[in-house]
């Protein structure tokens, strides 16, 4: 089976981004010491969260290799992030896929297709590439029950390393990690789910260094964003849009109007039931998730339900204008709430 150029945009950025950290989603792991004279596993991995976790600024380059029994493809990938704005560039051999985040909008520009979204919106869309941006909370979320083991001392390129081996357990997945012994940087990691496998050797790793805010900002060639405004109430934002707003009876906590020169996208935040809910107007041509998505009918519109990275999305258009709702929940619910919207 080949690697798409797509998944291997997909699996690079998040293999630089989340292997990245794989320290973190061990940290309450089972360990398996080394002898004596070595460091435990333990110790190695908690410094490496360490490192990690306490840096005010990231900056990276790593080569990414993702391969099985019949195909190989490999991308270049530049990443950076301050605080909790981030960027990450991708290179395969003839695709450039670009994702980040400032302290305003998060952003995905691919070959043929960009997107920008208010960040608190919390509705990304889908395809665009997710990635977390705070320094000290990147992990391995689908990696539970998993054991950390010493392997032995070691090198790579010639720089002194730890070699620890993370297993997850009763699944088929590992990882190896190259840890540099002066500093506690990854130097390079090898991942294998026993059908691909992926690695990333790192390079030219730099903590505390100072990035421009810039550096976070959309590429304005490929995405204009005019402006950015929050409300406080349902009143304010109906109020500074011309878009007619569908309002939820919940507990309205605040919403934002995402300008760009060619759509408007407004974004209102709910709580209801202890749901955090989010409701989005918008005149773009957003994908909310198509794929395994099921045909239902929302007060008299077609719709679709679906569920994009854990969260229940209902969608559909009418008068050139898309509605979704998603929320951390059930299909079920997310239905629920859009037929409670007043339109």
């Amino acid at each position: 089976m080949r690697p798409s150029s797509d998944g291997l945009g997909r699996t690079t950025l998040a293999a630089v981004t989340v292997v990245a950290l794989v320290a973190v989603a061990v940290a309450g792991a089972a360990i398996t010491s080394g002898q004596p004279s070595q460091p435990s596993a333990d110790t190695v991995l908690n410094d490496t969260r360490d490192r990690y976790a306490d840096a005010e600024s990231l900056v990276t380059t790593a080569n990414v290799t993702v391969s099985n029994a019949t195909a190989n493809e490999t991308a270049t990938v530049e990443f950076a992030a301050a605080g909790n704005q981030s960027r990450t560039v991708v290179e395969t051999p003839n695709r450039t896929y670009r994702t980040g985040a400032n302290e305003s909008v998060a952003w995905y520009v691919g070959p043929n297709r960009t997107a920008a979204w208010d960040r608190n919106a919390s509705v990304a869309p889908a395809g665009s590439a997710s990635m977390p941006t705070d320094l000290a909370n990147r992990s391995l979320d689908d990696w539970e029950n998993v054991s950390a083991e010493y392997l032995r001392r070691g090198s790579n390129d010639g720089t002194d390393a730890h070699v620890v081996e993370v297993r997850h357990d009763g699944g088929e997945e590992t990882a190896t990690l190259w840890i540099a012994r002066s500093d506690s940087r990854l130097l390079r990691v090898e991942m294998t789910d026993g059908t691909n496998r992926t690695t990333v050797d790192y390079r030219d790793t730099r903590f505390n260094v100072s990035v421009h805010e810039s550096t976070f900002d959309p590429p304005a060639d490929r995405i204009d964003i005019t402006s950015v405004d929050r409300y406080d109430t349902f009143a304010a934002v109906q109020a500074n849009t011309s878009l007619d707003l569908p309002e939820l009876d919940a507990t309205f906590r605040e919403a934002s109007v995402l300008t760009r020169a060619s759509s408007t996208t407004v974004a209102q935040q709910y709580r209801d039931a202890g749901d955090n809910v989010t409701v989005v107007s918008t005149t773009s041509d957003r994908d909310f998730g198509r794929e395994n998505a099921t045909a239902v009918t929302v007060n008299g519109n077609d719709a679709n339900v679906t569920t994009v990275r854990d969260r229940a999305v209902v969608y559909w258009e009418r008068n050139g204008v898309q509605t979704a709702v998603a929320v951390d929940a059930s299909e079920d619910r997310a239905l629920e709430l859009a037929r409670r919207l007043d339109e």
